[in-house]
């Protein structure tokens, strides 16, 4: 039985989810103080800076996650294409 994802990609996989679920709540939390605390004022310059920062790192996430499918992928697709010849003195 062989995984569906090797093990050597399985860390960067849950980092790059990590990362993708943390700014996704990052950028929920600024959304809700934009919205929340709009009196009239101009926004707060830190809810400005959480909510780029968050915006970036949901494209770190999102990209960080493509890649390890698309990395694994390949591998995957190399080691389908792979021969394996048995010699006449072994196969008896």
């Amino acid at each position: 039985m062989t995984d569906s994802i090797g093990k050597a990609y399985k860390p960067w996989l849950l980092a790059s989810l990590v990362v993708l679920v943390g700014s996704l709540i990052l950028l929920a939390v600024a959304g809700t103080v934009a919205f929340v605390g709009n009196t009239g004022e101009p926004t707060a310059l830190w809810v400005i800076v959480l909510g780029v920062v968050a915006g970036l790192g949901v494209g770190l996430g999102f990209g960080g996650f493509f890649l390890m499918m698309v990395v694994a992928g390949w591998a995957s697709w190399r080691e389908s294409r792979r021969v394996q010849v048995i010699s006449p003195e072994r196969a008896e």
